[in-house]
């Protein structure tokens, strides 16, 4: 009797290690297969229309397609929108390197949420012209500069690719029929340089091309608040507090700011224990992309 209950109790064990091993599996190919298979099916929704020009070509890069003024196009597939809102996305780089085309999943995810997503190249300044003491760590990694400016080298990098963003703005108003753009709702956006940028274009240019609804602030900063015109637009800033090339002081500064300067849309959101770059775009892509869709709504 008890080598019975020994192998019925065997039996019975073996089985509940095989439905704990089943369910493990389960829950493993849900918590870590998600991420790959939402990007199946994001991109499923979405077409990709690329290297479109938005402006005549720059002088002096030669064959250059970084420093190119083209852009690619993230469109929701089958969209019954009358108008799309649209997301222009700048990438970094340190204004001497990047591309449009690194950041495919984000701008995929995004658009699979029923908005147009543009990203573009843009004249890289600083690759083209070696600046000793241009580069955003040497002017950023310490915090705010004290004598409230940027090295020469970077704030002509920063003003330069504004201008192509500009362009780029210019184009959407042009091709608004085309595509369904809704030239009411656009938000500009950008990671590290490419946030520098797009904070330069919506806070501290007088732009007359197109106005811009929103600005979405992947670790980027502002040089000088005071260079700040148009203090009203919403950012919704994002900022790593373990960031050692562009200082949290950054987002905390700026938000600040514009707080002060009655900006109640604005929101400030710290990725904690997170640094610069691939880690910091890692946690918006799997975590934050719901917030961000929330802020362009003005939830």
């Amino acid at each position: 009797m008890k080598d019975n209950n020994m192998k019925k109790n065997g039996v019975s064990s073996l089985k509940t290690s095989l439905v704990a091993l089943v369910l493990y599996i389960s829950l493993s190919t849900v918590l870590y297969g998600q991420s790959k298979q939402e990007s199946v099916d994001d991109s499923s929704l979405v077409t990709v229309e690329q290297d479109i020009r938005y402006a005549t070509k720059p002088d002096s890069i030669n064959n250059d397609v970084s420093s190119d003024r083209l852009l690619d196009i993230y469109l929701p597939k089958d969209s019954k929108q009358a108008k799309l809102p649209v997301y222009v996305y700048v990438h970094g780089g340190g204004f001497s390197g990047g591309d449009k085309a690194q950041h495919k999943v984000f701008c995929t995810k995004l658009a699979s949420h029923g908005i147009a997503v543009i990203t573009i190249n843009y004249r890289l300044y600083l690759k083209h012209n070696k600046i000793s003491g241009a580069s955003c760590r040497a002017n950023m990694s310490k915090g705010l500069p004290a004598s409230g400016k940027f090295n020469a080298g970077l704030h002509r990098a920063i003003a330069i690719a504004g201008e192509d963003a500009v362009l780029a703005l210019k184009w959407i108003k042009d091709n608004a029929k085309k595509y369904k753009f809704d030239t009411k709702d656009v938000t500009i956006s950008g990671g590290s340089a490419g946030a520098m940028t797009a904070l330069y274009t919506g806070l501290c240019t007088k732009y007359s091309k197109i106005n811009v609804k929103n600005i979405v602030n992947l670790w980027g900063g502002v040089e000088n608040n005071e260079q700040i015109v148009n203090p009203k637009v919403p950012v919704l800033t994002f900022h790593g507090d373990k960031d050692d090339l562009i200082s949290v002081e950054y987002a905390h500064s700026l938000h600040r700011f514009l707080e002060q300067k009655g900006n109640r849309y604005s929101k400030l959101i710290i990725l904690e224990g997170i640094g610069h770059g691939g880690p910091a775009y890692k946690e918006v892509i799997n975590n934050q992309m719901e917030t961000i869709v929330d802020f362009l709504k003005g939830k």
